[in-house]
């Protein structure tokens, strides 16, 4: 008989790197003084967001690159 982690979903949790607190800092908290502008823990789905925003303060070239331990932001005034 097999025996399953007490996760449900069977990940670990030292495999999980995105996190809610890390979302939601960069979500309010985000300042665009210097690039690249590195966002540990961060999920990848804030990325057309973080665009929405660089963009909407007159930055351009913009892009925004998913690591394995969160977003890279990118971009020129």
């Amino acid at each position: 008989m097999k025996t399953f982690p007490a996760n449900k979903q069977g990940i670990g949790d030292k495999q999980k790197k995105s996190s809610l607190r890390a979302t939601w800092r960069a979500l309010l908290g985000i300042t665009f003084n210097h690039f690249p502008l590195i966002l540990p823990g961060v999920y990848p789905l804030m990325a057309p967001i973080i665009m929405f925003r660089l963009k909407r303060r007159g930055f351009s070239n913009c892009r925004v690159e998913v690591s394995r331990n969160g977003l890279i932001v990118h971009a020129e005034r």
